[in-house]
C-alpha cells in the first residue's frame, strides 16, 4: 500500500511540474492574409476557435502588431469585449465573454513604411483566457505605393511572334486609392500589345479606348471607395524582329486614375523557340538500374511557336550517367543507342513526315554513374533546337560509410612501424533497398603517400542486417585494397554490412596525420582483350587474371585512422644531454648515464646502449665479432666497431666517425644511428654549441 501511495505522490509531483499551457491547445486561430504596400491600410479579420479545454469567460488575451503597423480605429469583437482603445497603437486587449466557441475580431491596420515581406500579429494569453499563443501573417507587403502590382503565375517564356504572357493584377492597399480615370500600360521597345488582351476591374471588362502599339490606355469606371478594388490584366503580346532578348516588363503610368504601381515582369524572351523540359526532377541512387516509376522521367521539346527541321537529327548527351528509352519511339521519329540499352548519348531523327510544329515527347529510364552523386543532366541541340541543358535527377550515393572505435571515437590512433594494429568497425548502410547491387566493391586509401599501409584480413569478420547477402570480405594487391563481395541484393529494406577485426600494418614511410578511406565500385576498364570485361561493366571479380579495372567512387572520404607517432615503446618526452656530463633530463625528470657523452670528429658520441634506447630499438652485441645489431620492427641496423660503415637492412651507409671504446664502453655517433631509424638531424635531434647540449625532441620518438 505504501508503495502505491509513493508512486501516486511522485506522479502528482511530476504533473505539477508540467506548465498549464502544455495541455491540449485551447484555441486555434486563423487570419485572412492580404497583399498591401509599405504605407497601405488593410482589413484585419481574425477568427479564434475553441479547442481542447476551450475558452474561459473573464479571461484576458491580447493582439500585438509588429513594427511599422498600428490599429486604425477601434476593432470589433464577437465573443469578447475590447478593454482598451488601440487606435494608433500596436496592442489591443480583449476579455472573453460567455465561454464562446468562436471569437471573431475585425478591424483595420495601417502600415507606416513597413518593409517588404510578411506582417505578423501575435496572439497571446494574458490571464486564464484559454487562448493559445500563435503568430500569424495577416498581410504581405510589396512595393511602397497605395496600389500594388503582382504577377499571378510563373513568368511565361516567349519567342518571336504573338504570344500570351503572364496575367498580373493591380490592387488597392486602401479602399479609396484608385478613382475613375485613365492609366497607361506600356511595353518595352519593339514589343506590342496584340488582340486578345483584356483588362477587368472587379470582374468587369474595361474599355481599352486607346489600343496602340506599345501602350494601352485603360479607362477606369466603377471604382468603389467602400472595398478594395482589383484590376486583372491578361496580356497578349507581339515580339517584333527587333525585340531584345530578356525580361519583358510592363510599366504602369498613371494619368488621372491614381494608379501608381511598380513595373511588373510578364514574360521572358528567349533566343530559342523549342524548349527542353522534364515533367519532374527525379531522385535516384547512383549506379542503380531500375525500371520503377521513380527512375522514369518524361522529356519534352516544346515548340513554343517555332518548328523542328524535318529530316535532321537532334543530338542528346547525358552528363553523369546513362538513359534508356521507355516504350516506343513517337510517330515519325527514330531513336538510336537507347532503344534497348543504356547509353550516355543518342540521336532522335525526325522523318520528313513528322509534323514539325508539334511537341516531341518521350520517356526515359535513368541510371547514374557510381561516382555521379549530385545531378544527372541532359543536353539537346540540332534540328532547330538551340543547345539547352536541363536537370533530370538529383543523384544520391548508394550507401554511406560510418566508422566506430567505441562510444566516443570513430577514428583509431595508430603508429608507424607496428604490425596488425586494430582499425575501427566499418558499417556500410544502403541508401535504399537494392542500392548495393550484386558485385564487387573495394575500400582503399587512393593516395600514393599511404602506400606503406597494408590491410590484414586474417582476423576480419563481417555481419549483415536486412536481407542483403555478402559472400566474403578480403584483401587484395598485397593488402592495398579490401574487397566486399555482395552476392545477393536486398529487396525488402535498406540493409547494412558491418566489418570487424580488420587490422593494418604501417611502415615508417607513412606520414603523421589523418588517413581517409575511399569506398567504390569495381568497374571494367575496357582497355584490354578480355571478353568478360566490357568498358564500364560493373560487378566482375577484381582478382580475375587479365582483368584491368577502375574504382568508381561511391564515398570519397571516410576518416578512418590517425597516425599519431612511431611505435609507442620508443615514445618519450623531450630528452636533453649535456656533453661531458653523466646527468640528463627526460621531460622534468633528471636521470644518470653510466658514461658521459662527448664530441669526436665533430660528432656527438653516446653509449651504444643509450642510442638503442632512444631509437626504441633492441640491441644485440657480439664481442667475438665486435658487431652491434639494432633491430626495430622490420628495420635492422648493424655496425662493426672497427669500421665506419653502417648497414641499414644490408645497405652500406658511410659514417665520418667510427665507433670508439672509452673506459671499456662502446660509443657511437648518435646522428647516424638515429637517422637510420627516421630521426632527422637538425629538426628532431639538435646540438646547441653554446650550451653544449644535445636535445632529442618528442616528435622524433
Amino acid at each position: 500500500m505504501k508503495r502505491k501511495l509513493s508512486l501516486l505522490m511522485v506522479l502528482m509531483m511530476m504533473l505539477t511540474l508540467i506548465p498549464a499551457n502544455m495541455a491540449f491547445a485551447a484555441s486555434d486561430s486563423v487570419v485572412n492574409t492580404v497583399v498591401t504596400s509599405a504605407d497601405g491600410t488593410v482589413d484585419f479579420d481574425l477568427e479564434i476557435e475553441a479547442k481542447g479545454t476551450g475558452l474561459t469567460s473573464g479571461g484576458v488575451f491580447e493582439l500585438t502588431l509588429g513594427e511599422d503597423a498600428e490599429w486604425n480605429g477601434t476593432p470589433t469583437a464577437t465573443g469578447a469585449i475590447l478593454n482598451n482603445n488601440p487606435d494608433g497603437e500596436q496592442r489591443a486587449e480583449f476579455t472573453v465573454v460567455d465561454s464562446p466557441e468562436t471569437i471573431i475580431i475585425s478591424g483595420e491596420v495601417t502600415l507606416d513604411g513597413a518593409k517588404d515581406g510578411d506582417q505578423k500579429v501575435t496572439i497571446e494569453n494574458v490571464t486564464n483566457s484559454g487562448v493559445s499563443r500563435q503568430v500569424l501573417t495577416y498581410a504581405v507587403v510589396t512595393g511602397s505605393g497605395e496600389v500594388v502590382s503582382r504577377r499571378l503565375g510563373d513568368v511565361t517564356t516567349v519567342t518571336r511572334g504573338t504570344k500570351p504572357a503572364s496575367d498580373f493584377e493591380l490592387r488597392e492597399t486602401t479602399k479609396d486609392a484608385m478613382v475613375d480615370g485613365t492609366f497607361v500600360l506600356r511595353l518595352p521597345k519593339d514589343v506590342e500589345w496584340a488582340d486578345g488582351t483584356t483588362v477587368e476591374l472587379n470582374g468587369t471588362d474595361l474599355d481599352l479606348s486607346a489600343f496602340g502599339d506599345r501602350e494601352i490606355t485603360v479607362t477606369l469606371t466603377g471604382t468603389n471607395s467602400n472595398s478594395i478594388d482589383r484590376i486583372i490584366v491578361s496580356p497578349v503580346i507581339t515580339l517584333t524582329k527587333d525585340a531584345k532578348f530578356g525580361d519583358i516588363t510592363v510599366e504602369v503610368l498613371d494619368e488621372t486614375a491614381d494608379v501608381d504601381a511598380e513595373d511588373v515582369k510578364i514574360a521572358e524572351y528567349k533566343d530559342f523557340g523549342i524548349e527542353l523540359t522534364v515533367d519532374k526532377v527525379a531522385s535516384i541512387v547512383a549506379g542503380k538500374s531500375d525500371t520503377s516509376k521513380d527512375y522514369v522521367v518524361e522529356v519534352k521539346l516544346e515548340t513554343a511557336g517555332d518548328s523542328f527541321i524535318a529530316g535532321r537529327p537532334i543530338d542528346f548527351t547525358v552528363d553523369g550517367g546513362e538513359v534508356k528509352l521507355k516504350g516506343s519511339a513517337p510517330s515519325d521519329t527514330s531513336f538510336d543507342n537507347i532503344v534497348e540499352d543504356y547509353d550516355d548519348e543518342f540521336e532522335v531523327n525526325l522523318d520528313d513526315a513528322y509534323t514539325t510544329d508539334n511537341d516531341l515527347e518521350f520517356e526515359l529510364y535513368l541510371k547514374a554513374d557510381w561516382d555521379a552523386a549530385g545531378e544527372l543532366k541532359l543536353t539537346a541541340k540540332g534540328a532547330g533546337v538551340e543547345e539547352q541543358t536541363i536537370k533530370l535527377a538529383d543523384v544520391l550515393a548508394p550507401a554511406k560509410i560510418t566508422t566506430k572505435v567505441d562510444d566516443k571515437k570513430t577514428v583509431a590512433d595508430v603508429v608507424v612501424g607496428l604490425q596488425n594494429q586494430a582499425t575501427p568497425e566499418i558499417t556500410i548502410t544502403e541508401t535504399e533497398a537494392g542500392s548495393l547491387q550484386e558485385g564487387y566493391y573495394v575500400f582503399d586509401l587512393n593516395q600514393a603517400r599511404y602506400s606503406g599501409v597494408d590491410f590484414i584480413d586474417s582476423t576480419v569478420k563481417f555481419e549483415t542486417t536486412g536481407d542483403i547477402s555478402v559472400d566474403d570480405v578480403y584483401t587484395i594487391e598485397d593488402g592495398e585494397k579490401v574487397v566486399v563481395y555482395v552476392d545477393g541484393e536486398s529487396n525488402k529494406e535498406a540493409s547494412s554490412i558491418i566489418i570487424k577485426g580488420l587490422t593494418v600494418t604501417l611502415d615508417r614511410a607513412v606520414p603523421f596525420g589523418q588517413l581517409d578511406l575511399r569506398f567504390g565500385a569495381v568497374v571494367a576498364d575496357g582497355d584490354q582483350d578480355n571478353p568478360k570485361a566490357d568498358d564500364g561493366e560493373f560487378g566482375l571479380d577484381p582478382e580475375e587474371k587479365g582483368f584491368d579495372y577502375d574504382v568508381e567512387t561511391i564515398v570519397e572520404k571516410v576518416p578512418f585512422l590517425n597516425v599519431v607517432t612511431e611505435v609507442q615503446t620508443a615514445r618519450q618526452q623531450k630528452t636533453v644531454f649535456t656533453l661531458d656530463s653523466t646527468t640528463y633530463t627526460v621531460g622534468s625528470e633528471t636521470k644518470t648515464l653510466d658514461a658521459a657523452p662527448y664530441i669526436s670528429n665533430n660528432r656527438t658520441m653516446l653509449p651504444i646502449g643509450t642510442v638503442a634506447q632512444l631509437a626504441g630499438a633492441t640491441l644485440n652485441y657480439s664481442p667475438a665479432t665486435r658487431t652491434a645489431v639494432f633491430t626495430k620492427d622490420n628495420l635492422v641496423v648493424s655496425m662493426n666497431l672497427d669500421t665506419n660503415i653502417l648497414l641499414v637492412n644490408g645497405s652500406p651507409v658511410p659514417m665520418d666517425a667510427k665507433p670508439e671504446i672509452v673506459n671499456g664502453r662502446a660509443f657511437v655517433s648518435v646522428v647516424y644511428v638515429a637517422q637510420a631509424f627516421g630521426i632527422q638531424n637538425g629538426t628532431d635531434i639538435v646540438y646547441d654549441a653554446a650550451s653544449r647540449t644535445v636535445t632529442l625532441f618528442p616528435n622524433a620518438q
